[in-house]
């Protein structure tokens, strides 16, 4: 994958120190799938840039470039991505090259004029997908939008019903798709589902459900156990006995080795032969994946192992060489359990009790302290907008703004390769 456009210095990016952050958020279906991504790019310095005439356009115009980068898009697959700009961004020349089937240009203008509402009209007419922010008195621009998004934090539920009523009903054209925004927790994402929004804007799905069932079943505790043995760099016969009692875990192991992505030449058919050739490491890896996807599979256990394997990949990629050998294991562990406690759906304590997992992740993962608590809060940061927290963090593992990027992009079409 060809990863320049995270780095690219362009006539648009201005000058390449200046300190911008990558982030994202995850927009989910009524199923809890996740159906694209808002990227978003933000300035940390008010310096000048040469060829723009703001900091907003020339971030504006870096995440355009980076978009229209076709190995970008082949990896996210038939995921839309959201790109939040300003409106003036729309009269960008960029914006005749982006991919118009994959990407949703998002705008927030204060107010509509003429020339703007032209400018959306003309872009919808060629087939670019456009979303509006909160609609409020811009009807006019709104008819050119396939998508309205509105701010849960902007509105009570009496207002809240009362905006996706008149987004309905703006004119005799096809209904704008809703995308509820800010729905950060699960009694948000309830409210707005009764409300008829399609697309859901937030992390609501990450934590643990008040009313949903625990999931410390038997196939989960059976997971747990194999961990436990892996960890502890069990003998293979006493491993392989223990999946032997599971045969749903025995052919799970049988199909993965022999799955394309392994690339062997001949079919294992034994449990033993299998956990020889992928040895301790690869194994356990493959568990901790088992977690997110054993038992009854759903579309949210889906989600959140996805956002789990970029948790783990970026803070792989950062910690990788910041970190002594013996220690970088540990990187990849906190970021898949990081959602333990909503995968389990109990306080994430619990969720780990049943692991035997060195100090310093149940340090990062229960009082984000410790060797890999930065890596971590990087991570939670680039999913919530924050550009301080990610600034300081950064600053504190001694990272600048490309390695955060590049780090980002690479962990989110990484995830999209792995097969679920």
């Amino acid at each position: 994958m060809a990863t320049a456009s995270a780095t690219r210095t362009t006539a648009v990016d201005g000058i390449a120190s200046l300190q911008r952050f990558l982030t994202r958020q995850p927009i989910l279906n009524n199923h809890h799938g996740i159906v694209g991504y808002e990227l978003k790019r933000r300035d940390m310095t008010a310096a000048p840039i040469p060829g723009a005439t703001s900091p907003q356009q020339a971030a504006d115009e870096w995440l355009l470039a980076s978009t229209i980068d076709l190995a970008f898009q082949r990896a996210l697959g038939d995921k839309l991505t959201f790109l939040g700009v300003a409106a003036e961004t729309l009269h960008s020349p960029l914006m005749q090259q982006l991919p118009k089937d994959k990407v949703v240009v998002a705008i927030h203008p204060e107010r509509s004029s003429p020339a703007l509402i032209a400018r959306a009209e003309q872009l919808a007419h060629e087939g670019l997908q456009l979303a509006l922010d909160d609609p409020g008195d811009n009807h006019d621009l709104a008819a050119y939008c396939r998508y309205i998004r509105l701010d849960t934090t902007r509105h009570d539920a009496m207002a809240l019903a009362g905006e996706v009523v008149r987004s309905l009903n703006n004119g005799p054209g096809k209904k704008p798709l809703l995308i509820a925004t800010q729905v950060d927790t699960p009694e948000v994402y309830e409210a707005c589902r009764k409300l008829s929004f399609n697309l859901y804007q937030g992390y609501y799905y990450t934590h643990p459900l008040a009313a949903g069932a625990h999931r410390l079943d038997s196939s989960s505790m059976r997971v747990m156990e194999l961990l436990n043995l892996v960890k502890n760099r069990a003998d293979f016969a006493k491993i392989e006995a223990t999946f032997k009692l599971d045969p749903a875990l025995s052919y799970r192991l049988l199909r993965y080795i022999n799955s394309p992505a392994i690339g062997l030449r001949r079919t294992i058919e034994s449990i033993g032969h299998a956990l020889m050739l992928l040895g301790h490491d690869q194994i356990y890896r493959w568990l901790t994946l088992l977690l997110f996807t054993g038992g009854e599979v759903d579309p949210r256990s889906q989600s959140l192992l996805r956002n789990a394997l970029v948790r783990a990949h970026f803070t792989e990629s950062l910690g990788r060489d910041r970190l002594k050998p013996n220690q970088r294991d540990g990187l990849f562990i906190v970021g898949i359990f990081s959602l333990l406690d909503a995968l389990l759906n109990v306080p994430m304590k619990q969720a780990l009790a049943g692991l035997q997992l060195p100090q310093a992740v149940l340090d990062a993962l229960l009082d984000r302290s410790g060797l890999y608590a930065p890596y971590v809060k990087l991570a939670l940061a680039c999913e919530h907008f924050d550009q301080a927290a990610i600034a300081a963090t950064a600053a504190d593992i001694g990272v600048d703004a490309d390695t955060v990027n590049l780090a980002h992009v690479n962990a989110l079409i990484w995830s999209e390769g792995i097969e679920i």
